[in-house]
């Protein structure tokens, strides 16, 4: 008889994808690689941030992550096996520091500014590791992000207070969505616990990407509903 046994993952599906920091010679910050986030154009196409340059940066899911997230188990991750799962900690952080940095610095130079996805996979991991973007935003002002978390006051009350006082000091550079809390404005919610809110345009056809939307770091008065994957 076969017996089939539940596996409780607590790190990626991929384990050869993970990245020590230690001896990896690329960059921390990508440039998109998947259509959705806009890989046929790495620019902003409308919206506030029209022209901006598009870096992402991933982290390894779950490890990341607080176990509160409705898709643990069906991370969208598990469909990834090829992403760099990159090792978090203080030389992540200091790579990102000189790599943010030397992108706005360049990008100023041009009159852009710079959008970074936080993050492709992962969350955010730890208080001073908001802190690390906080010193980021006020040393660069064309530096903006955009992305998800499932941070929670119950998970950890420090990193979820840190993330809140990013988005009250620096407002609409800081559009990092609550994800599964649909009585919130700013929020992003799977299909299956919200109704109320715009459907990501990009999972109905109607826009190619990310860069071609931009309604994630622009409609901050609305919900945004992301269908199963």
């Amino acid at each position: 008889m076969q017996v089939h046994v539940n596996i409780v993952r607590t790190t990626t599906k991929y384990p050869k994808s993970k990245r020590s920091l230690t001896d990896y010679s690329h960059s921390v910050l990508k440039k998109p690689s998947s259509a959705k986030i806009g890989s046929a154009g790495r620019y902003v196409k409308k919206g506030k941030l029209k022209g901006a340059e598009v870096y992402t940066l991933t982290l390894t899911e779950r490890e990341t992550c607080p176990q509160s997230c409705g898709h643990w188990d069906d991370c969208y991750g598990n469909n990834m096996p090829f992403a760099h799962r990159l090792e978090h900690g203080p030389e992540l952080e200091a790579r990102l520091y000189d790599e943010v940095g030397d992108k706005c610095r360049k990008a100023a130079g041009k009159d852009r500014k710079v959008l970074i996805r936080l993050h492709v996979l992962g969350d955010f991991y730890s208080a001073d590791y908001v802190y690390l973007w906080d010193k980021l935003f006020a040393e660069n002002p064309n530096l903006n992000v955009w992305g998800y978390t499932h941070v929670t006051a119950e998970d950890n009350y420090g990193i979820y207070s840190a993330l809140h006082r990013m988005r009250i000091d620096w407002g609409d550079r800081w559009a990092v969505r609550w994800s599964d809390a649909p009585g919130w404005k700013f929020s992003a919610n799977s299909e299956r616990i919200a109704t109320e809110g715009i459907v990501c345009p990009e999972q109905e056809g109607k826009t190619a990407a990310c860069t071609t939307c931009a309604l994630c770091w622009d409609a901050h008065e609305k919900n945004i509903i992301f269908k199963t994957h």
